[in-house]
């Protein structure tokens, strides 16, 4: 066997898994972690499914990062959406003033300080979407996210084949509508979704429609998995914080190198960090994005570790009909499983990419432009807009 691996598939194999897991306890490399990195990272963004509160069905039910509206808080939400419609404003003038929450938005604002220094994520739940008009939803959704997070990231650069900002994205199965073949991110399918991050500081999630079963969102601490990654395998720590050769999914054969973890050191202000940003799409490819990348062994080791130790430590939360989820994007991993859609009833949510001003957390200087072209405005394409029926990103689907 050689030094590399020409393919990875982009879901793991447990049972290939295991079996390299236990030759490789009589091989494992004596080299220590990289310079300055932790032994251990202590923060209350380091839990597992044992230090998360869970219900009897196994599902988060912690206090600490679930905020269930009152009828008060709908009350000042519905006032917010009647005020911004007298407005006749765009839906990108939607921000703390012109959609004004006055008694909810410190709690909203203690969610931020969740998602940058507690648990990492969040869920606000029980908005009655089947009251409102999809706009009203989407300006709900804007609206209330602005007092979290006040600015928003591009998603995509055009719209129906004209330069613009794409503000919003649906997630659903586009099956029925695209040619599965020509489909290249997992997201818009029905089939699991692996372990990964996404890109920007805060993902969110705005639950429109429930699928009839599955679906499930689940989330792990990635400082867990850092955790326990240098405690068992210090040298793969080493190959994270190194240079990975990442094929461009937009230029063909172009390649970005940068590693897929940072440390950053304490200071005055802030504690001690780790920030991760990988998806195995970008080494397995999916779909009708498919491409020869070689990857060392430990490489395709460590990719293999990230996930299943993410299996093991992660919580799991239905996405209920009125769920809004935000999650740190720089500190915790997220998956999906597969689901089931009926013919009257299909999973349908919204997604928005975030920034808090007041709580971002400093962003390498290997991901700095990728950040740009998401929250700079000198990176814009033209007029924002938040598409109100779905439509899959450009860069979800393969060119004819």
């Amino acid at each position: 066997m050689g030094d590399w691996v020409e393919s990875i598939p982009y879901i793991p194999d447990r049972v290939k898994y295991d079996t390299q897991q236990a030759l490789a306890q009589n091989s494992i490399s004596e080299a220590g972690l990289p310079e300055a990195f932790p032994a251990q990272v202590s923060s209350e963004m380091v839990w597992d499914a044992s230090t998360i509160h869970l219900d009897g069905r196994g599902f988060v039910d912690d206090d600490r990062c679930i905020l269930n509206l009152s009828r008060e808080n709908l009350k000042e939400i519905n006032d917010a959406l009647e005020h911004f419609k007298t407005l006749d404003k765009p839906l990108k003038s939607l921000d703390p003033t012109t959609f004004p929450l006055p008694s909810l938005h410190a709690t909203l604002r203690s969610v931020s300080d969740n998602l940058h220094r507690g648990t990492g994520f969040s869920l606000v739940r029980g908005i009655p979407v089947e009251d409102y008009s999809r706009e009203d939803n989407v300006i709900m959704y804007v609206g209330l996210s602005s007092h979290i997070a006040s600015i928003r990231g591009r998603q995509d650069h055009q719209y129906n084949g004209k330069p613009m900002d794409v503000m919003i994205a649906h997630i659903t199965d586009f099956s029925s509508s695209v040619e599965p073949s020509l489909a290249t991110l997992p997201a818009y399918t029905d089939g699991e979704v692996i372990f990964h991050t996404d890109t920007g500081d805060i993902v969110s999630l705005f639950t429109l429609e429930e699928p009839i079963e599955g679906g499930e969102s689940l989330i792990a601490s990635g400082w867990r998995v850092y955790n326990e990654l240098a405690k068992m395998r210090p040298d793969l720590i080493e190959v994270l914080a190194t240079d990975w050769p990442i094929p461009s999914s937009k230029k063909a054969g172009h390649i970005i190198r940068r590693p897929l973890i940072y440390h950053q050191p304490a200071s005055d202000s802030t504690s001690e960090r780790i920030l991760i940003h990988f998806s195995r799409r970008s080494f397995s490819g999916f779909g009708a994005w498919s491409h020869s990348n070689k990857l060392s062994i430990k490489q395709a080791e460590v990719l293999d570790m990230l996930h299943f130790l993410a299996e093991r430590f992660h919580v799991a939360m239905p996405l209920r009909k009125g769920d809004m989820q935000f999650v740190n994007n720089l500190s915790m991993l997220h998956a999906r499983k597969s689901y089931k859609d009926g013919p009257h009833q299909r999973r349908h949510l919204l997604r928005l990419w975030l920034h808090d001003p007041q709580n971002a957390w400093e962003i390498p200087d290997a991901l700095r432009s990728k950040w740009d072209k998401l929250y700079a405005e000198t990176a814009s394409h033209g007029w924002q807009i938040f598409p109100l029926e779905p439509e899959m990103r450009s860069a979800g689907k393969a060119s004819i």
